[in-house]
This record gives C-alpha cells, sequence and structure tokens, in this order.
C-alpha cells in the first residue's frame, strides 16, 4: 500500500500543479497573426502606409460591389433563413502568393481598373518592416478615409496633412479605405450611416496595430479633422505622463453633464492605455489615442466585439459602445482619461468670437493643435478644409 501510494503521489503530486502556477515560464503559444483577410503579407520600409489616392475616380467607377463579394447563405441552425455575407476579394486569392502576384501583375498591364482594384484589395496586406538600423516611429496617425464620400482633392489634402506632420516628427502613418471594411461589417449600407460609418475607425486601429507592432502608440484622427499645427510633437503635448497627468478630468460624469459613473480621481497618468475627449452631450471618437501594449489591444478588441457593433441600442455607434464599456468595466476605466476636446479634438465653427476663447474647452479658435468639422453639410465640407488648410502651421 505504501508503494502503491509513493508510485501515486509521484504520478499525480498536486502540490506540483498548484506550484507551477506560480513558477512555470513556459511561453504560451498562439497562431502566427495575420491581416484581416489573408495569410500574405507585402512588406515596405516606408513609415507612411496609405493607399493611391489617384485612384479615388476609378474606385469610383468600379462602386463597392465590384471591390466585395456578396453572397446570400443559409444559417446553419435555421436553414430556412438566409442572409448575406460580404466577403475581401483576398479570400479568392491563390494560396501560392507568387502565382497570385503573377496573375496580378497581368491584369494590371491591361486595365487601370484591375490595377485599382488589385491595390485596393493588397492594402490590408501592407506591413512596415524596417531596415536595419532604421529608427521605429513611436507614435503612429491613423485614418480611414471614403472614396465615396470625399473627392481625389479633398482626400488628397486629409492624406497629406497627415504625411506632413508624420514627416515633421518622425512619425509613422496609417491610412485606409474606409469600404476596405465592408466584410468586417457586413453591410454595404452602414457607410452611408453617419454612426454606423464610425466603427471602421476600430477596425482600421486594429489593423494599423497590425502593421506597427512596436509603435508605443496610435493616434486615430478622423478623416473630417486637421492637425492645424505641424510642429507640435504630441508625444510631449499630451503623451509624456507630466504633461497628461495636469490635464486630465478627473471625476468627470461619462455622461455629461451629471452622470453618475465618473472617471477615478486617482488614475495616473503613467497608468493611462486610452485617451478619450468629450463633447457636450457624450464621449467623441474623433479623435483619440490607444497605448500600444496588452491592456491597450485587449480594450480595442473588447471595443470592437461584434456583440457591440450589432447592438441595435447604441444611437451613436462606436461612442455609445465605449461609454458602456465605461460605465461597467472598472478596469478600463480605471486605464482611461478623458482630456478637454481643444487638446486634440477642437470642434470647427465658423464665425466664433475670439473673446469666448479663454472658456470654451470644445471649439476650435486659432492656434489649436487639430479640427475638425464632422457636423458641415454636403459642398460646405470641402469649403471648411480649404480654409482650415491654408491655416496649417507648417
Amino acid at each position: 500500500m505504501v508503494v502503491i501510494v509513493v508510485v501515486m503521489w509521484y504520478l499525480f503530486n498536486p502540490l506540483h500543479y498548484v506550484s507551477n502556477l506560480f513558477t512555470s515560464t513556459q511561453t504560451p503559444t498562439f497562431p502566427s497573426p495575420h491581416p484581416f483577410s489573408s495569410s500574405h503579407i507585402i512588406e515596405t520600409s516606408s513609415r507612411y502606409i496609405f493607399p493611391p489616392i489617384e485612384d479615388t475616380p476609378l474606385l469610383k467607377e468600379l462602386t463597392v460591389h465590384q471591390l466585395v463579394k456578396e453572397s446570400k447563405v443559409r444559417d446553419s441552425n435555421f436553414p430556412e433563413i438566409e442572409k448575406n455575407v460580404i466577403r475581401p476579394l483576398n479570400d479568392f486569392d491563390d494560396k501560392d502568393a507568387t502565382i497570385q502576384k503573377a496573375k496580378e501583375d497581368e491584369e494590371n498591364a491591361l486595365s487601370g481598373l484591375a490595377k485599382a482594384k488589385n491595390a485596393f484589395k493588397n492594402q490590408d496586406k501592407v506591413v512596415f518592416r524596417p531596415k536595419k538600423n532604421q529608427a521605429y516611429p513611436d507614435v503612429v496617425i491613423v485614418s480611414a478615409i471614403d472614396f465615396v464620400k470625399h473627392d481625389q482633392d479633398t482626400l488628397t489634402k486629409i492624406v497629406q496633412n497627415r504625411i506632413d506632420y508624420g514627416y515633421a516628427q518622425k512619425y509613422g502613418v496609417y491610412i485606409r479605405w474606409s469600404e476596405e471594411f465592408l466584410p468586417k461589417l457586413n453591410s454595404l449600407s452602414y457607410l452611408n450611416s453617419k454612426e454606423k460609418a464610425k466603427w471602421v475607425r476600430l477596425y482600421c486601429l486594429r489593423a494599423a496595430m497590425f502593421a506597427f507592432p512596436e509603435a508605443k502608440w496610435f493616434w486615430y484622427i478622423d478623416q473630417d479633422g486637421l492637425i492645424m499645427n505641424l510642429s507640435i510633437n504630441i508625444m510631449d503635448y499630451i503623451l509624456s505622463p507630466d504633461v497628461l497627468d495636469p490635464i486630465m478630468l478627473r471625476e468627470q460624469a461619462i455622461i455629461p453633464p451629471d452622470g453618475t459613473i465618473k472617471t477615478y480621481k486617482n488614475t495616473r497618468a503613467k497608468s493611462v492605455q486610452l485617451i478619450v475627449t468629450q463633447s457636450e452631450q457624450k464621449v467623441e471618437t474623433t479623435s483619440f489615442l490607444v497605448k500600444n501594449d496588452e491592456i491597450g489591444k485587449a480594450i480595442v478588441e473588447i471595443w470592437g466585439d461584434e456583440l457591440y457593433l450589432n447592438y441595435q441600442n447604441f444611437p451613436y455607434g462606436p461612442d455609445s459602445a465605449l461609454t458602456h464599456i465605461l460605465q461597467w468595466h472598472p478596469f478600463i476605466l480605471s486605464k482611461t482619461t478623458i482630456v478637454p476636446a481643444r487638446t486634440i479634438s477642437a470642434k470647427y465653427v465658423k464665425d466664433l468670437k475670439e473673446e469666448n476663447k479663454k472658456g470654451d474647452k470644445y471649439n476650435y479658435y486659432e492656434g489649436d493643435f487639430v479640427a475638425h468639422w464632422a457636423d458641415c453639410e454636403g459642398k460646405d465640407c470641402p469649403l471648411v478644409l480649404k480654409e482650415l488648410y491654408e491655416k496649417v502651421v507648417r
């Protein structure tokens, strides 16, 4: 009996498993990361990753219906129910990247439309791989741009603004077509809705995290916004804990002006992973910053979950989803701070009186870092962009 007990203890020693919980150094293994729509990547040493803006007229001609694959399938649990599925064209690539490239090269030589179509689908694969001794950017500026909504001149100004800032501060730039994320949204109509279209911000940000895995921070700026002063280094302006600490809005209602749940008064600037702003009514995501570590990535993953995307009672899309998360998940709230809108997301309003500048926390005045004009209407939008673009401090 003693021998049996000794053998059983040797084989199934419970203390061994308990101690392993605290002493094991084994690294878990995970599947290799890959872009949203492909198992292949295209490496570039350029810090500026953006689609060919000159393709805008061709993409308009193609329309989104030729840039994704729509199909109807039956629900496996309810065979009588049909549903629409939108798939990226990369799903139909040859598994051999060399064969696929040869095929695309042949298509591109024959047709400008085919070349634009292939560039559109391949943008998802582009990732930054620095050359030897090449410095890695600390910050990457991220934007999603809509070729249906804007003309080529407007898009050129938006992209050039990001590149000019990235060049001035030695940062990276990551820009994607909004229409590339239609398979993630699984709806061709979402981009026609101002609030639903906001979800693209998160998917574009996640793609940037894949393309620039070693960056320290990601700064998402919506397409209806400009960096107005290219000489301001955002690391020194807001991301340094010593600078961030005094501008953090502590005990600030998540739903202004008097919501029950508030930001914590004891949150330390060095522990912040997510920086957002507010309007007078709600949390805003026209411009926000995420730290590129495990917690920052986890926040983005939770925030962009399909459960939130498909929930019908979020009137402001990802803004409402983030409000919900901050109210119900204390850990994420403890890693988040709200800063005054005029720091990174001042709202452009025409003909503001300069004497109101000092007490105004929300609206853009000349000299502010970033201007946004998301509430403009129709033909006014290019005029606002033109006016602001001419005022950018270089």
